[in-house]
């Protein structure tokens, strides 16, 4: 102690202190850093979203522009995994997954989930028919009748399709899109039923089959895709995703950012 007043009681008190507070500091040093654990992100093969982009070590469009709105969030790493749809499903509502990165909205789904306010894009619903197929547009129900039309088994489903008069034939699994169209070649189905545009004509396009398949717009809005939180994610992620995503969107929108990645 430097002041003459001070009682060598207060002297050895005060010099207890300062060590005992040395001695936290030290310890803290010590200790190892803690990672913050990384943001789980689940996704089900849906091309051309979730697939390699066309350029050599192009990743997929909806996880390079997911990375950005991670970016925008703070969030310093992203964890994707791949599942089949039933299963993503199953991990987000038991919180083992923090989010889906594209899903669409359904009553089903929002009673275990938790949805943002806006979309991550918005596409739509579309019938393939093969060329030779006389129906020239998709008007009500009455147009589907005389189809036996493939569906994808827990994917979303147009109001249309729940007229009972209807033949459906699901598809389950991955590569549902290429799946589709092979049945529909082979003469199995006579229409193939799917709820993202980009993905269905994207598969055509690639596998060079404009001349041998057409697709025909669904009567209906606009389906929009989200990114879906589990319950508990939400109460950590959802705010800063939300003003993130308006950020990034506002910079460039997804149907932007994936299509200048499809131009040569």
């Amino acid at each position: 102690c430097l002041g003459e007043t001070a009682s060598m009681g207060e002297c050895k008190s005060r010099s207890w202190a300062w060590l005992a507070a040395l001695g936290v500091m030290v310890a803290c040093a010590c200790l190892p850093a803690v990672a913050a654990e990384p943001l789980k992100v689940g996704y089900f093969d849906l091309p051309p979203h979730t697939t390699a982009g066309l350029s050599a070590g192009q990743d997929a469009a909806a996880k390079d522009y997911f990375r950005r709105v991670a970016e925008r969030m703070g969030v310093a790493e992203v964890e994707f995994s791949q599942y089949p749809l039933p299963r993503l499903l199953l991990m987000l509502e038991q919180g083992r997954l923090d989010l889906a990165l594209i899903l669409a909205k359904t009553p089903e789904r929002e009673a275990t989930l938790v949805y943002p306010r806006t979309p991550l894009f918005s596409t739509a619903s579309v019938l393939a028919v093969r060329s030779n197929n006389p129906l020239p547009a998709v008007t009500g129900s009455e147009d589907l009748i005389p189809l036996n039309i493939g569906v994808w088994q827990g994917g979303y489903h147009s109001t249309l399709l729940s007229d009972p008069s209807l033949r459906l034939t699901t598809l389950s699994g991955d590569h549902v899109v290429n799946k589709g169209l092979g049945m529909l070649l082979a003469g199995r189905v006579d229409g193939f039923y799917f709820p993202d545009a980009y993905a269905l004509r994207f598969e055509v396009l690639k596998q060079h089959l404009q001349s041998n398949i057409k697709i025909l717009p669904m009567p209906e809005p606009a389906l929009a895709l989200y990114s879906a939180f589990s319950r508990p994610a939400a109460d950590t992620y959802l705010a800063r995703y939300e003003q993130a995503l308006r950020e990034v969107q506002a910079e460039i929108s997804y149907e932007q950012f994936f299509t200048t990645r499809l131009a040569p």
